[in-house]
This record gives structure tokens, sequence and C-alpha cells, in this order.
């Protein structure tokens, strides 16, 4: 009879403790759903921006942006374009232009 009470009080330590962390596992739940939302966020906008950089990378090849920064390079002197290619400074135009008409895509985008 004793085993019997044991187990009603054990059984019914059991439901208190449920009882009592419920609220900590419900948080933790929410904590969870939260992250994923977050992480689901960041990877959208990751995805969105690489799409936007090869629309830009497009568009500027369709206005023939490359040639023309290739043509209008060719025309300095020698020397400035030894020292420019020297300092890379044309793939530093070609990148920032890059990244302002990607910013102007996802501008236009939205």
């Amino acid at each position: 009879m004793i085993e019997f009470f044991e187990y009603i009080a054990y059984l019914g330590a059991t439901v208190l403790n449920y009882l009592e962390n419920l609220g900590t596992f419900l948080e933790q739940i929410f904590v969870w759903l939260e992250v994923w939302l977050i992480k689901m966020k960041l990877a959208s906008q990751l995805y969105f921006l690489r799409f936007s950089f090869l629309v830009a990378k497009a568009l500027l090849e369709e206005i023939g942006f490359a040639t023309l920064l290739t043509e209008l390079f060719n025309k300095l002197p020698s020397e400035i374009r030894y020292w420019a290619h020297l300092f890379k400074y044309p793939e530093g135009i070609a990148l920032y232009i890059n990244c302002f008409t990607t910013a102007i895509v996802i501008r236009m985008s939205r």
C-alpha cells in the first residue's frame, strides 16, 4: 500500500514539475522560432543581394560600360595607364560602378 502512495506522489511530482517548466519550454520554442525566422530573413536578403548584383552586372554589360571604360582608359597617356594598372584603378572603378548600379537595382526592385 505504501508503494501505491509513493507512486501517486511521484506521479504528482512529475505533473507538477512539468507544469512548472512549461513556461520555460514555451519560451525556448518561441526563441527557436525567432532565431529561425531571422536566419530565413538573412538568407533571403543575401539571395536578393546576389540576384541584384547579377541584374546590375547584366545591365552594365547591356549598356556597354566595360567597353566604354576600356576606351576611355586607353586614351590616357601610357605612364598614367602604367601607374593606374599598378594600383588597380580600373578594377576599382569597375567595382565601384557595379556597386552603385547594384544599389540602384535594389532601390528600384523594392
